[in-house]
């Protein structure tokens, strides 16, 4: 009886898993520079190590995705640099790029060409392990040096087991969904930890604000381990050729509760979307993608409008953490429901989600 018991309970916990994974399954990336394969790398912890032109010739060579224990350096423990070369051609559309490793075990900061884009976990001596979290970091195209050599330099903190960039996949991704935006509010926006309802006023100055990348969780952005509310603001001015259309505000995906004000009324949260359909299961909130009907009474179509959005995060990551984020007409908006919503057989997201990279 305890053995049937036993085998019960594991069955529900793989199936949990599986739509777990089915929920939280990952927007529409698509890889344009492949970053598996052999990095240079160095024991030690030099900050000159993360310069552009800092010179590794001498530096060993190990394969990425593999922990470096495998890869000759048996039960070493500390830290560990990478670096690799890479080009990339000017992206043509409105996409983000993401940078996006599997897993590294335990902590990571990340350079591009010399300048810090993202940490992950915590090192010493607070140290604070992220060995299970998938890294997917969004890229400042400014730092990018297009039709010519980039350098990514990660240093890594390994407290004991396996160490180094171990998951897979590993490259620099866009986003296929933002070729259905008609306007992008990807990019920098203001932020601010914290809640008070003022923050929803076009006339509010919000000048000292901090800035943050969006969409990007806000614990890549210098708020890690921050849980509770904060505030996001952007401006935008409608281009004319969408003056006369019906028009969508996307937001991609916000961990975990979320109020979104234009102009200062309440356009949407994300309780709203019960009727749509995509808001369907207490407590995966942070998984339905958010778009929202612009009211026509309240867009200024000559001059500046203003989105503040109120969000709560209870736990994890935080933010506005997905894309695509911008406004998109009627029909881009039914285009992309349609394809977030088009069937797929539970066995083929089995294979899709498990077997292939």
């Amino acid at each position: 009886m305890k053995r049937r018991v036993g085998y019960i309970n594991l069955v529900l916990t793989v199936i949990i898993l599986i739509i777990n994974a089915f929920l939280t399954k990952a927007e529409d990336l698509v890889k344009i520079v492949q970053l598996s394969g052999y990095w240079k790398f160095s024991i030690g912890d030099y900050q000159e190590w993360s310069k552009k032109n800092y010179d590794d010739s001498d530096w060993d060579e190990i394969r990425v995705p593999a922990s470096w224990e495998s890869q000759g350096y048996s039960d070493y423990n500390g830290y560990g640099w990478y670096r690799k070369e890479f080009r990339i051609d000017e992206v043509n559309n409105n996409s983000p790029l993401y940078l996006v490793f599997g897993r590294i075990d335990d902590v990571d900061e990340v350079f591009l060409n010399g300048k810090l884009i993202s940490i992950t976990g915590s090192f010493p001596p607070d140290f604070e392990t992220a060995y299970n979290s998938k890294r997917k970091y969004l890229i400042p195209k400014d730092l990018l040096d297009y039709n010519s050599t980039n350098i990514i330099a990660i240093r890594v903190y390994d407290t004991f087991g396996e160490g180094g960039i171990v998951g897979s996949p590993s490259g620099i991704y866009i986003d296929e969904d933002y070729s259905l935006l008609n306007l992008s509010l990807s990019g920098k926006w203001k932020f601010k930890p914290g809640d008070n309802k003022q923050w929803k006023s076009p006339d509010f100055n919000d000048n000292l604000w901090n800035e943050i990348a969006v969409p990007d969780e806000w614990e890549h952005q210098g708020y890690d381990n921050y849980d509770g509310y904060a505030w996001y603001r952007t401006k935008f001015v409608l281009p004319a050729q969408l003056k006369q259309e019906e028009l969508y505000l996307s937001l991609g995906k916000i961990d975990d509760f979320d109020m979104v004000f234009l102009n200062g009324k309440l356009i949407g949260n994300v309780f709203d979307l019960k009727k749509d359909g995509e808001y369907k299961m207490k407590g995966y909130e942070y998984n339905a993608r958010r778009t929202y009907k612009i009211p026509v009474d309240v867009l200024n179509k000559n001059g500046t409008n203003v989105i503040a959005i109120r969000v709560y995060d209870k736990g994890l990551r935080g933010g506005i953490y997905e894309g695509p984020i911008g406004i998109m007409t009627k029909e881009n908006h039914k285009e992309y429901r349609r394809k977030h919503y088009k069937s797929q057989s539970f066995i083929d997201f089995v294979i899709d989600e498990f077997f292939i990279d």
